[in-house]
């Protein structure tokens, strides 16, 4: 696949993996982590995660100026790489709930998003760059995908990462994940409920430990509204409720009480800070309580007054504040770590790409490029800024539907999908039986390649497909064929398909464009764009259609009573990925095919602002999710696609023309 292909394009792609592997590490935890440490309401984060997400494709605009003008594409990528960390290293920090600890939090994303403005664009520049020379730029459309695809790994990664590091932190703590304890927690802290009556739902997940009386009493409140959004007063009785369930709960999961420093009374917990040899039976009695079993400890737990309320509080406590924190923390220091790996790849190859990088020399009391920049006319430069500009218009309209994987397909997961499967569905979820499927898939695209293609010797493709299958059945062995354990899956899960197929299906669509690409068929970049914007439409299709007879989001008391099959949301993701695979790395390679060569970088930090464009209005659109009945939904997602479809094909000729 990287054959007639610069050395550069892989230490660029690896670049970049490594940083986009931390970037999203981070942005799988970051809205959570948000609300779990600060207490952000659901509007404030959405706020800030829009802020954050918008600067972040808008910020590249400058980083191109600035590499363009003054330092080149090198310096200013490593002085991003040099910010971001800086960002990454804040995050990591633990910080307490003040103001001071959110000045660190905002600071930290800040400077992330100032570090991505210099890398980001600037490095996509400099792929292009690779391809001016007349020996590779055939290739240009087709090493984009490749860019493309590992950017798509170090995202594949990412979501499991940021979960494996998670699960873990609480595990050693003896916890598991329930995101209504930190809710609960910050509600408690603040002594009100979100009208969205997190709490009621958090008591039916665990009713076990709610009386009937309890039960009703959360289904009052679960309708209850205020004018201003919030319900106050009597409720901070039932968070405390909640939280010693949720203890009562962990307990139960683990076998033995979790832990003396929030499971105790005062008095018990004065004991076991006692060095006195006078208190050592009474310590001893303590220590005792605690090794109990759940059963034998909780006989006489809360026959102290007010022993549960400190029960609750303690527990919220260690859990959020100790070791939830942990685990967000240590994910964010996974991106410092894959940042430092990133540029150590990109200093230690650096003669592979340093031709290509624009640097400014003295020659005699001047200043020149050392590139051989060509002269163009004015009009031509209008012109092809024109057909950008043009590009960017329907490239807005895209993101703005494509992203919304991430909100309303998200809502769409959680509210209208089976959460509950078996094992063999789970093959399709979980990471360990989704890796072997890529070996032996990629075992496949060797092995016919080798046999047809004339490029290589089939063993090593042979050899993939044997390594894969054979991982895959022992996966299936041991974790589906004698199980028959209801596995849930959570709502973002399905975010993982995205990337999945990228990897997947990148070699495939490779091949094909060059098997075109040989017999002079292949489509222009522009054309390519206009077909993924059809194909993305199709993608669309397919959700109305499994959402013909569900209820509308508004008429919702919680989750739908018809649920449909998680194969509707994996087939959209299927179609979507493959109309990303003809629009996105085409719009980078168009880019940098036309831009002129005063302006690469900046044109390529234009494309990441149309980008962020898209991303503002998928908010927007999110905001008519309540409003609309799922068919109209996602049937004006549906029509945004088929127009813009339609707005590039009519002004094919003139953007093929600049691509001459």
């Amino acid at each position: 696949m990287l054959n007639n292909h610069p050395k550069g394009l892989l230490v660029l792609a690896l670049t970049n993996m490594g940083e986009r592997f931390g970037y999203y590490t981070m942005l799988a935890i970051l809205a959570i982590y948000m609300q779990a440490k600060f207490g952000f309401s659901s509007g404030e984060t959405s706020i800030i995660y829009g802020a954050f997400l918008s600067l972040v494709y808008f910020l590249p605009i400058l980083g191109g100026l600035i590499a363009d003008k003054w330092l080149g594409y090198g310096k200013t990528i490593l002085l991003g790489v040099i910010i971001m960390f800086s960002g990454y290293l804040l995050l990591a920090m633990p910080a307490e709930n003040n103001l001071f600890g959110k000045m660190i939090m905002f600071s930290s994303l800040f400077l992330i998003s100032a570090g991505t403005g210099l890398f980001k664009g600037n490095l996509q520049a400099l792929v292009g760059k690779l391809y001016d020379k007349p020996e590779y730029s055939g290739s240009r459309d087709i090493a984009f995908s490749i860019f493309y695809m590992f950017i798509n790994i170090g995202a594949f990664f990412a979501p499991s990462m940021a979960n494996f590091i998670n699960n873990n932190v609480l595990e050693k703590s003896q916890f598991v994940y329930d995101a209504n304890i930190p809710n609960n927690y910050v509600a408690l802290n603040n002594q009100v409920v979100d009208k969205t009556a997190y709490l009621a739902d958090f008591m039916a997940s665990h009713e076990s430990f709610a009386t009937e009386t309890e039960k009703k009493q959360a289904q009052i409140l679960k309708k209850q509204k205020s004018e201003d959004g919030v319900i106050f007063a009597e409720d901070k009785e039932q968070v405390l409720f909640n939280l010693k369930a949720a203890g009562l709960y962990q307990i139960s999961r683990s076998g033995k009480l979790l832990g003396v420093d929030y499971q105790l009374s005062q008095k018990e917990y004065e004991l076991l800070e006692s060095r006195s040899q006078e208190d050592k039976a009474a310590k001893q009695a303590v220590i005792d309580k605690v090794n109990a079993t759940p059963e034998e400890a909780l006989a006489g737990f809360f026959a102290e007054e007010g022993s549960d309320k400190l029960f609750a509080e303690r527990f919220g406590s260690a859990y959020v504040s100790k070791s939830l924190s942990s685990s967000y923390s240590y994910s964010f220091g996974v991106a410092c770590i894959s940042l430092i790996i990133s540029i150590l790849v990109f200093l230690f190859w650096r003669k592979s790409w340093s031709e290509a990088d624009v640097k400014i020399k003295k020659k005699g009391q001047q200043h020149a490029s050392t590139a051989d920049v060509p002269q163009m006319s004015a009009h031509e430069v209008r012109e092809r800024m024109i057909a950008l500009f043009l590009v960017f218009f329907v490239v807005i309209f895209f993101w703005m539907s494509f992203h919304q994987n991430g909100l309303c397909m998200t809502f769409f997961a959680r509210d209208y999908t089976m959460s509950s499967i078996s094992p063999a569905e789970n093959m399709f979820f979980s990471l360990l039986s989704l890796l072997p499927v890529v070996v032996f898939l990629y075992g496949i695209y060797l092995t016919f390649i080798g046999l047809f293609g004339g490029r290589k010797d089939p063993k090593s493709g042979i050899f993939l497909m044997v390594s894969g299958l054979a991982a895959l059945v022992a996966y299936y062995l041991t974790n589906v064929s004698q199980s028959e354990e209801i596995i849930k899956i959570t709502p973002q899960i399905f975010q993982q398909f995205n990337p999945f197929f990228i990897i997947i299906l990148t070699p495939a669509v490779v091949e094909i464009f060059t098997h075109l690409g040989r017999k002079g068929k292949e489509p222009s970049a522009p054309r390519k764009i206009g077909i993924g914007m059809l194909i993305a439409a199709v993608g669309f299709v397919v959700l109305a259609l499994a959402s013909i007879g569900l209820p509308d989001p508004a008429s919702l008391q919680g989750t739908s009573d018809v649920l449909v099959s998680p194969n509707w949301l994996i087939g959209t993701y299927l179609v979507l990925t493959i109309a990303e695979l003809f629009l996105s790395p085409m719009g980078l390679s168009f880019v940098s095919k036309v831009a002129p060569p005063q302006y690469s970088g900046l044109m390529q930090g234009g494309w990441l602002a149309a980008t962020a464009i898209g991303n503002f209005l998928v908010g927007v659109m999110g905001t008519f999710w309540e409003e609309l009945s799922l068919v109209a939904f996602w049937s004006v997602l549906v029509v945004c696609c088929l127009l813009s479809a339609a707005f590039i094909f009519s002004v094919m000729k003139r953007l093929e023309r600049v691509t001459q």
